[in-house]
């Protein structure tokens, strides 16, 4: 992989998107948030990284053990949704049963970080799927499609399509509809791939990229 490669795909993003970007549970994910920052870094722009459920550490820690180089990683700002173990530049936190009524105290903390076009990587949505019942996860997501449009932000879900698949009620179908794209992480012979598999340009739909 190239970063040109990569950046086929990542700067046809447009600011105010809300992107899902699936894994299963066989792949690598922890290499997405790693490519996510580097290509922000080198694009100049800001980053804003979602920290749900104390997923956020858990790719740091994986990336140390598979010796990538995830130097500044802890000063980026972060938003805590639950969890206890408080890594990066922590700059708020909302407890879960909050985050699932209402997003005004999010709104409140993200204008703090606001600098520009933010990159805003959202770890460990999925995880939400087990834990709120179905009402809470109903008004969840559609709070998260009233953040579409925002144009100080590109909003990217990495979510594992496992979890979300195994909770019944259509609840995934619904995120997937409000997502403006979506990319999907998937194994080939040519390794695993990053490919998209819906947008609203075509130039974008169907590219691929080779990331490991």
């Amino acid at each position: 992989m190239t970063s040109d490669e990569l950046d086929e795909i990542l700067s046809l993003l447009k600011p105010g998107e809300t992107v899902l970007v699936e894994y299963t549970q066989d792949s690598p994910s922890e290499l997405l948030l790693w490519l996510l920052v580097g290509w922000a870094k080198a694009n100049d722009r800001a980053i804003l990284i979602d920290d749900v459920l104390d997923t956020f550490p858990e790719v740091l820690a994986r990336l140390e053990v598979l010796g990538f180089d995830v130097s500044g990683f802890e000063e980026l700002p972060v938003v805590k949704i639950g969890g206890s173990r408080n890594v990066g530049n922590v700059i708020g936190t909302i407890d879960v049963d909050r985050h699932s009524i209402d997003f005004r105290y999010y709104e409140r903390i993200y204008s703090k970080a606001t600098d520009g076009v933010m990159v805003n990587p959202v770890l460990g949505f999925h995880k939400l799927f087990l834990v709120l019942t179905d009402r809470e996860l109903l008004r969840l997501i559609r709070n998260v499609a009233g953040f579409v449009g925002k144009k100080d932000r590109i909003a990217l879900y990495l979510v594992n399509s496992d979890v979300i698949a195994s909770k019944p009620g259509g609840f995934g179908a619904l995120f997937r509809e409000i997502a403006t794209t979506v990319l999907a992480l998937y194994p080939t012979e040519r390794g695993y791939v990053l490919g998209v598999v819906k947008t609203s340009r075509r130039e974008l739909l169907g590219k691929e990229v080779v990331i490991l």
